[in-house]
């Protein structure tokens, strides 16, 4: 509801040409006040008989507030004769507006009006009359208009001074054209130049940042790239070193047994790969220069990759060689000879097999390091090309000998993994049904993004490894892999890119991969393990299905609700246990209860950290807290304390907003299927054929079709309408103004229904009508009401004095808009589907922004005008200004200015509109196309929906004292001063600040309990509390909570 209206018929004020009047005027204001003393019980008694009498007046429709203003208008003839001549001052004064009038004549003027009010106030409001009331003390109650008028300014927020300086002046800057404006043009125009010079430095700033970023990224990867090829350099020397140990051992064997020097060479083929490593690590090492980041290292190592078809060879007579060396081992002359202490010093403990299965594991090595070196040297460096090639010439090498050599390089690396980790506590790999698997390289995010990290998948485990500075391999950790676990995609984030997460039951890990192609690699070789264990699950004959439960969260994203503060984010949450998904909305307060909850009965769970330290709104921290909330309830709702803890489990899923059965629910969907058939029907249907809007208008279509005749019903518009018994004019916000007949007992309902059909609005239950008052305060009329009642309400009486000011020239005007808003995501619903109403909620925010409902800043009318310009289509001038901009926002800066930054607005949101609109048609072709105008529209009520007022009507109410004391007391907790403005929408009753619209607090409807509205007063009971708040609008307001209240109950019901 806009409250902020001028006045139509100006002030009542005494004439400043005649003294004579004035003394007459003051003379009638005490005779007055003396009559009223004297009959003071005689009006009560009078307005109390009124109740008491039978009602015979429905005929004129007339409410006991009217009878009791007829009672004293015929009764007292002093006060009728002071009613006639104010109103006669005002019907010629009306545009003449002073404020010079003495302030004692307006104290004897306000004062007369308080008496005369309250005199009827004890009697509550009713539709009949609130119109005609409204008016009246609208008329009389000037104190309260001036106090509205005052605070409901925003112009006359106080802005600082200025000194000279420009940094110390209001300076805006727009990344996307670079441009600064301050708050006055000739101050602009003055410090041109210093503004000029601030732009340079800005862009210097940035540029330079960017810089620095860039060169900050080629460092740490140098530094990366640096590492690997020490990793390279440092193995191979190893491994060269123990081919020399084997050539060696070769070289005795073959003078021990020289009549078998075949079989020998057979056992021992290295020779060409000696020689080929010998080569390649002194090139390595020859090029390698720690100190120069951008030395070509592989230039001369290129030339020698033909020589890694040795180790394709050596693969290839593996099997061969381990056939002939196991016949040897038998045989005591060879046991022997390996028995010698000059043979044993070589082995170094080991056996001769883990000698001759080094070169089979190196390869895979290699396509490791190479991999890693690659991933860490930028496309740019000299030396990018020829890592490049290697890497591709040894993948050839290694797929085809993994086909080959399969089961010698699992079972080596099986060994050699438990002679590394096998005294790690819980970690068991080497037993009988355990096997390797693969191995690859990755990172993963923990506290922070770990580099170089290397994954060994085993049939039921991944295991985490990490090399140290010292090239020592490093435990990490390891998970186990059940047919519980699963793996979640993660969309790209700030944080980090090419993601994804492995989850098994309580236990969960994010993995980075260098880019989507490996990410995915990965996420198959680890999904085919995973089924593979579902396989062996499913063929147990013993399973259990209490074991086969896991609860899945994945949390979808995040919203911030519009009503409530702005600093408050959601995390819309799944939790999906069986086949059974349930949506909560997760606050981090929430959170934080639940790590308290898990600390008083499941301390030694392993939870992530979440601080409070997270302040920022950044959507870095916001994905960081996102990852870190989803792993922490995951842990916690599959731990196996909540599974045998009732108290634990329930007082989680309380705080999480989770049914107390949640855990139960899989076992209830076996035993009664048809249960949630039924509800998934029933859903179903509502998506596919009800939104809940379309529902609400059913029940009202239902309500008024029942109880009006056809003939009532019809409405013409255009020009049938002049010949229907009444005839209006009705605007839209659009712009039109249609000519609206009906019948006398036509409901409001059936007016708004011809008006919607005629602009094609499919549904229009949350629109009204509204009507502009002679004293410019716009009231809503409700779907019951009949317009006739309110334009032939009786003449008679007090009435009748009001003849003459509503036949001076002033006519009722009104207007067709939205009224009632629901949640932002079930209004985006609906005027998705409706571009009408899409475009009826664009022009709201124009006359909203227009009427100053909220404050706007220069680049937010801009921004504003802009998009309207582009849903509209209409032509950048004075002409679109005036539509959009109030008059006094206008003259704050010259008509140029205005005009340069929305033309500059509009050519940058056409462009990323239509980028926008081709993008969407390629990824889905078949999805429904918008056209820019409606694009804009939609662009503009999504910016909006994040302000706290949208969606919100405002009533101005001033506060009694004892209000003000109970709503500070800690059972409300909200400070209120004098004047505020009541904020009402679909989740609660709103207090707002009236100066800079600040949002102060709410009380949720359900705590309202009774209702009242006097001429000018408002009175609503909050547990057991009775508020009272003086305002011009107490109808209304008491009639949109009411609304909200009964929406509210059908919906949830």
């Amino acid at each position: 509801m806009i409250i902020l209206f001028k006045s139509v018929t100006g002030k009542a004020l005494y004439s400043e040409q005649s003294q004579k009047d004035r003394e007459e005027e003051d003379q009638q204001s005490k005779t007055l006040k003396s009559t009223q003393t004297n009959k003071g019980q005689q009006d009560s008694n009078l307005i109390q008989g009124q109740s008491e009498k039978p009602d015979q007046d429905h005929i004129i429709l007339e409410s006991d507030v009217i009878k009791t203003l007829n009672k004293l208008f015929n009764d007292n003839p002093l006060v009728r004769d002071h009613i006639e001549g104010q109103l006669e001052k005002q019907s010629q004064m009306s545009s003449q507006l002073e404020d010079d009038f003495e302030e004692d004549n307006e104290k004897n003027d306000q004062l007369y009006s308080q008496e005369l009010i309250q005199q009827v106030n004890d009697q509550e409001l009713q539709s009949e009359d609130r119109i005609y009331v409204g008016m009246i003390t609208n008329e009389l109650t000037s104190q309260m208009k001036k106090s509205k008028r005052l605070s409901m300014d925003l112009q006359s927020i106080s802005i600082p001074n200025r000194t000279q300086s420009i940094l110390q002046s209001k300076l805006i800057l727009n990344d996307q054209n670079q441009l600064i404006l301050v708050q006055d043009d000739s101050y602009y125009l003055e410090q041109l130049d210093k503004i000029i010079f601030i732009q340079r430095y800005f862009k210097q700033k940035l540029a330079k940042e960017k810089k620095e970023k860039e060169k900050q990224l080629i460092e740490k990867m140098n530094r990366y790239r640096i590492n690997v090829l020490n990793e390279l350099i440092q193995t191979e020397i190893k491994y060269v070193a123990d081919l020399e140990i084997l050539n060696a051992i070769k070289s005795k064997l073959a003078k021990k047994f020289s009549n078998k020097e075949d079989d020998i060479k057979m056992m021992f083929n290295i020779h060409e790969i000696l020689k080929f490593n010998t080569e390649f690590l002194s090139e390595l090492q020859k090029k390698n220069n720690l100190k120069d980041p951008n030395a070509i290292v592989m230039d001369s190592v290129v030339p020698l990759l033909n020589g890694f078809i040795f180790y394709y060879e050596y693969c290839k007579a593996y099997e061969q060689a381990r056939k002939i060396t196991t016949q040897y081992e038998a045989a005591p002359a060879f046991q022997q000879c390996i028995k010698e202490s000059e043979v044993q010093n070589l082995l170094k403990g080991l056996s001769l097999n883990d000698y001759t299965i080094k070169p089979v594991q190196r390869l895979p090595k290699y396509v490791l390091l190479f991999k890693d070196l690659l991933k860490h040297t930028m496309p740019s460096h000299p030396d990018y090309q020829n890592v490049k090639n290697c890497l591709e010439t040894i993948e050839k090498i290694n797929d085809k000998n993994n086909s080959e050599m399969d089961v010698y390089l699992k079972q080596a690396k099986l060994i050699e993994l438990y002679q590394q980790f096998g005294n790690i506590q819980n970690l068991t790999i080497f037993e009988p049904n355990i096997y390797f698997i693969f191995e690859d390289i990755c990172s993963i995010y923990t506290k922070k993004i770990e580099q170089r990290i290397i994954i060994y998948a085993f049939n039921s485990l991944l295991l985490f490894a990490k090399i140290n500075k010292l090239n020592v391999l490093e435990y990490q950790l390891h998970i186990p892999i059940t047919h519980l676990s699963f793996i979640k995609d993660i969309k790209d984030l700030l944080i980090i890119k090419n993601s994804f997460e492995f989850v098994n039951r309580n236990e969960t890990i994010v993995i980075v991969n260098e880019d989507s192609k490996t990410k995915e690699k990965l996420m198959n070789k680890i999904q085919i393990i995973i089924n593979q264990q579902k396989e062996i699950f499913e063929s147990k004959i013993d399973k259990k299905q209490d074991i086969n439960l896991c609860v899945k969260v994945e949390i979808l994203g995040t919203e911030s609700d519009p009503k409530f503060d702005k600093n408050i984010t959601f995390y819309k949450t799944n939790f999906t246990i069986d086949t059974i998904t349930i949506t909560s909305l997760i606050r981090f307060s929430q959170v934080v209860s639940l790590t308290q909850v898990v600390n008083k009965y499941d301390n030694k769970l392993k939870i992530p950290t979440i601080t409070k330290s997270f302040s920022s709104k950044s959507q870095k921290v916001i994905d960081e807290r996102k990852l870190r909330i989803e792993q922490l309830l995951q842990i916690i709702l599959n731990s196996p304390q909540i599974i045998g803890n009732p108290e634990y489990q329930r007082q989680v899923l309380e705080i999480l907003n989770l049914d107390t059965k949640f855990y139960s629910l899989p076992e209830e969907k076996r035993e009664k299927p048809e249960l949630f058939q039924n509800k998934a029907k029933l859903r179903q249907q509502k998506n596919q054929k009800n939104s809940n809007l379309e529902y609400l208008h059913s029940l009202q279509q239902e309500k008024f079709t029942s109880k009006i005749s056809e003939d009532d019903k019809q409405v013409k518009i255009g020009p049938e309408a002049a010949s229907q018994p009444y005839c209006i004019e009705v605007m839209v916000l659009t712009g039109q103004t249609l000519q609206v007949g009906f019948k006398k007992n036509t409901p409001t309902w059936f007016i708004k229904n011809a008006v919607a059909n005629h602009i094609n609005l499919k549904c229009f239950v949350d629109f009204k009508i509204f009507i502009v008052d002679t004293g410019g305060i716009i009231r809503v009329i409700e779907d019951d009401e009949k317009i006739s009642t309110i334009l032939d309400t009786s003449k008679a009486g007090f009435l009748q004095a009001l003849k003459n000011m509503f036949n001076n020239g002033t006519k009722f005007q009104f207007i067709f808009r939205k009224y009632l808003y629901l949640p932002w995501r079930q209004e985006g619903l609906e005027y998705q589907q409706d571009e009408v109403r899409l475009k009826c909620l664009m022009f709201e925010i124009v006359f909203l922004a227009k009427d100053q409902t909220f404050p706007l800043s220069f680049i937010d009318f801009c921004l504003m005008t802009a998009f309207y310009s582009i849903a509209t289509q209409q032509k950048i001038d004075r002409n679109l200004l005036k539509k959009t901009i109030p008059v006094c926002v206008i003259k704050e800066h010259s008509e140029k200015l205005w005009l340069e930054q929305i033309q500059r607005e509009v050519a940058y949101r056409e462009k990323q509109l239509m980028e926008f609109q081709i993008q969407s048609q390629k990824k889905d072709p078949n999805k429904k196309n918008y056209s820019i105008q409606s694009l804009s529209s939609l662009l503009m009520v999504t910016c909006f929906q994040t302000n706290v007022l949208f969606g919100m009507q405002l009533f101005f109410v001033e506060c009694t004292k004892e209000t003000i004391q109970m709503v500070q007391s800690k059972e409300f907790g909200i400070k209120l001063s004098y004047q505020v403005l009541i904020g009402l929408n679909f989740n609660g009753l709103h207090f707002i600040k009236p100066e800079n619209r600040t949002w102060l607090g709410r009380i949720d409807y359900k705590l309202i309990s009774e209702i009242k509205s006097f001429p000018i007063e408002f009175v609503c009971t909050i547990n057991n509390c009775n508020l009272k708040f003086k305002t011009q609008t107490p109808y209304e307001i008491k009639h949109l909570i009411l609304e909200y209240q009964q929406i509210n109950e059908i919906l949830n019901s």
